[in-house]
């Protein structure tokens, strides 16, 4: 899926609230975070903040275009609340059916983080009303309230969206019930992948001897297993090997 991400403000004229933190700080730094995660999780994020801008109005214009011009899927505004220093919590605008539902979503994941939920809301904002895509434009929390800066968390803030938009990862299925081993059937040469969790070399190689090799936990992927294998000789280190044609994972009764 492909997200164009507007980190609110940014952009002289066109600058945020000042409260206990500066919004153009905050919508940044959420921001960046979360393209960093959608990225991550192989979706295509456009950042749609422009880098200059004649107004207020031209600088709007700009982001809207941007993410029109990519045909992205869903328009995310990131912005932060100000008002009177008490008023506190999340609330996020969005306009159509579609982006109403994308709101509910990532407003539920939010508050989860302990924001008050001030729910999702339909007013038209220059953003929403100008995208060719659902949009949403989030209201992280107050950026003058005490009580919400001190429960602010960049890399939350972000993940809680993130986890809104595309949803959580579902959780890798318990295997304790069954018993796994790596069979090598001739005198094999392993070398760890890039997505290793030791902390060895890259470019160790090792010979493995043939036998069968007790399996703490296997991941089967497209291209490499991963497995955590209790070897003595590497003292219990967990280790991700690329795969070997003579190499194998079977499951023992």
């Amino acid at each position: 899926m492909k997200f164009g991400i507007d980190m609110g403000h940014n952009c002289p004229p066109d600058t945020g609230a000042t409260g206990i933190k500066q919004e153009d700080a905050l919508t940044k730094a959420v921001g960046t975070q979360l393209i960093q995660k959608l990225r991550a999780a192989n979706h295509t994020a456009i950042d749609c903040t422009p880098t200059s801008a004649s107004s207020v109005t031209d600088s709007l214009r700009q982001r809207t275009n941007k993410a029109n011009a990519n045909n992205v899927n869903v328009y995310v505004s990131i912005h932060f609340n100000k008002f009177n220093a008490k008023a506190h919590g999340t609330e996020i605008y969005a306009i159509s059916n579609a982006s109403q539902g994308i709101a509910e979503s990532v407003l539920k994941e939010i508050v989860q983080l302990g924001f008050y939920n001030r729910g999702v809301k339909d007013t038209g904002f220059f953003v929403l009303k100008n995208t060719q895509m659902p949009a949403i434009l989030i209201e992280c929390c107050f950026c003058d309230a005490k009580v919400d800066m001190d429960l602010f968390d960049v890399e939350k803030m972000a993940e809680a969206i993130k986890d809104g938009l595309i949803g959580q990862p579902k959780p890798k299925e318990p295997k304790a019930d069954k018993k796994y081993v790596l069979e090598i059937t001739t005198k094999t040469f392993l070398k760890p992948s890039t997505e290793q969790a030791s902390d060895l070399p890259k470019d160790s190689i090792f010979e493995i001897e043939p036998g069968d090799y007790p399996i703490l936990d296997v991941i089967f992927e497209e291209n490499h297993y991963s497995v955590k294998w209790p070897d003595q000789s590497k003292g219990n280190r967990n280790e991700h090997f690329v795969y070997a044609g003579h190499a194998k994972v079977i499951e023992k009764d």
